[in-house]
């Protein structure tokens, strides 16, 4: 038996099967683009198979022919190619979700961990968001995940699937992102600044714009600690996971960078579609206590400045195995 992961070579699911192997399991890592630099580390030690979550009979192959007993969904297009091309993300986001949980639903997978996120919120929220905060997402990636979210709440419900899901409330940050998205400026910024790139860094948002931010360390732990959660403690089902109260701009970002890379330069160029998508996003408060009181969540990292201390750490130490060099 075997632990599907898909997007499984992102910096997100290769933190995911470091894990996941130190407890004994054997894991499969599902990927349109496989990035082998990412697991060049484990890469004797787990099986990488190439698909497309968009292509029915690859889904289906996947969890079949591995024997899998659990997926953890974290592949996904992202927020600015989503809106840009709403068709290609409704496939791979919505139609790709349906495939994973019917394969899981046709070969007995005990159990699915679907990666959401905060941007199901939209219109209406107040000023803390609550596991119980109704969502009225406004963006196609939004509308994306809480389909996942509901869906997946409907397997639960009429074929008894065990069915958890996580709300990143935050930008997750982490080495190695290759594609643009609304909050990815921040991740680019102390990458340019680590590997010492020549000239300076251009934001593609105003230096005040605000951004709740989550660690991958802490996100991969988190994971981890709901999968592995007895049944009777999962009531909530969708659990809003955040990393404290700080809303850093793009500037207190650059000022931290610059604690430990004094030399490092950036710019600011606002771009108009990323900040429409910006402003349209609340910073709430997020209430977390859901998921400390049923499994434990406690991240370790709450403060920005330790976020990117760390995170400059990993690029500096191991820079191939986030494809950074």
């Amino acid at each position: 038996m075997s632990i599907l992961i898909t997007g499984g070579t992102g910096f997100l699911g290769a933190g995911l099967a470091r894990k996941l192997l130190k407890q004994d399991e054997n894991v499969v890592l599902f990927d349109v683009f496989p990035r082998m630099e990412r697991v060049s580390d484990i890469k004797d030690k787990v099986k990488v198979v190439q698909g497309d979550l968009k292509v029915w009979p690859e889904v289906l192959n996947a969890v079949k022919d591995n024997k899998v007993e659990g997926i953890f969904h974290l592949g996904a297009m992202l927020s600015l190619p989503s809106e840009d091309n709403p068709w290609a993300s409704f496939q791979t986001n919505v139609a790709g979700t349906m495939y994973i949980l019917e394969a899981a639903r046709l070969f007995g997978v005990k159990r699915v961990v679907f990666a959401s996120s905060g941007g199901t919120y939209g219109l209406g929220i107040g000023d803390v968001i609550t596991d119980e905060t109704i969502q009225r997402p406004i963006n196609m990636y939004g509308i994306g995940k809480l389909f996942g979210e509901l869906l997946g709440r409907f397997y639960l419900r009429k074929f008894g699937l065990d069915f958890r899901c996580v709300r990143f409330c935050g930008v997750v940050i982490g080495p190695g992102y290759t594609t643009k998205a609304v909050p990815i400026y921040i991740p680019w910024m102390i990458e340019h600044a680590a590997l010492g790139k020549p000239g300076p860094f251009e934001c593609w948002v105003s230096e005040d714009a605000p951004m709740q931010i989550m660690y991958f360390k802490d996100i991969v732990q988190g994971m981890k600690m709901l999968y592995y959660a007895p049944e009777e403690q999962i009531k909530t089902v969708c659990y809003n996971l955040a990393a404290g109260t700080q809303v850093p701009t793009a500037k207190d970002v650059e000022i931290a960078i610059k604690k430990f890379i004094p030399q490092a330069k950036f710019t600011y160029k606002p771009d108009p579609v990323t900040m429409e998508i910006l402003y349209s996003l609340k910073c709430s408060r997020v209430d977390c206590s859901r998921a400390s009181e049923e499994w434990g969540w406690n991240p370790q990292f709450t403060d920005y400045e330790k976020i990117v201390e760390d995170f400059i750490n990993e690029v500096k130490t191991r820079p191939k195995l986030y494809g950074l060099i």
